[in-house]
């Protein structure tokens, strides 16, 4: 099973959108299994390089809709940015 990390990008960028932390946290821990386990089912942004994986967080409560976008290894997730996804 990997790690998950946070990198100092991410972890500014949801400062920066006044998340509750713990609000966040529970939602990620209903997706930590498959990130943990098998975070190549989740899809690459196209022409991301390195390769960037997207896990989207919708429909939590007190959580906005999310895009989070990390990178990954045999032993490591690295949560590297997010962004509020766009009603659009």
């Amino acid at each position: 099973m990997r790690t998950i990390r946070d990198e100092p990008r991410y972890t500014k960028q949801i400062a920066n959108l006044r998340i509750e932390w713990e609000r966040l946290d529970d939602a990620l821990s209903y997706l930590q299994g498959a990130l943990t386990t098998i975070p190549e089912r989740f899809p690459v942004v196209p022409g991301s390089d390195p390769p960037l994986s997207r896990l989207k967080i919708v429909g939590y409560p007190k959580v906005p809709p999310l895009s989070i976008f990390f990178t990954y290894t045999d032993t490591l997730v690295q949560l590297q940015a997010a962004e509020i996804i766009d009603k659009d």
